[in-house]
């Protein structure tokens, strides 16, 4: 089983992150890591988040917050270093900001948006349960419900 940590963004890793890059192919997909650790700057609730592996190498990027539209919790972004992926990172980053929301007892769904191309991302959500319940504009909102019983 692939084992992550996550390290929130801070002023000793955020230049290796912004470094950290998804294929060619997947570049429209995802915006940059420099531009999502800027967004979380005007959203007090979004938590930055690095990906590290067992190494200590970073791997990714994560980030979730409470989407200021709905009020309902959200990961805003997931994204795996072209080198990292395949390896199981992105699961298991995901499945550690799942548990970690599931403990907020603010917390009884969490939303996902990805692009309607991203098959890749389709299949990952779907596999951690989540539902898709919206499509537009080229992006698709899927939910997880949190069983809280």
């Amino acid at each position: 089983m692939t084992e992550v940590f996550l390290k929130p963004i801070s002023a000793d890793n955020w230049q290796e992150c912004i470094g950290l890059k998804v294929k060619d192919e997947q570049a429209d997909f995802v915006p940059s890591n420099l531009y999502s650790i800027a967004e979380a700057q005007f959203y007090p609730q979004a938590a930055p988040l690095a990906i590290y592996n067992e190494q200590d190498q970073m791997v990714g990027f994560v980030m979730y917050g409470v989407d200021v539209e709905s009020g309902k919790w959200k990961i805003f972004r997931l994204m795996i270093d072209r080198a990292q992926q395949g390896k199981g990172y992105g699961r298991a980053a995901m499945e550690q900001v799942i548990e970690q929301l599931h403990a907020r007892p603010d917390c009884n769904e969490i939303l996902i948006a990805y692009q309607v191309e991203n098959d890749a991302a389709r299949r990952l959500y779907a596999s951690l349960g989540f539902t898709e319940v919206t499509a537009s504009d080229g992006k698709v909102t899927a939910r997880l419900d949190l069983d809280k019983g």
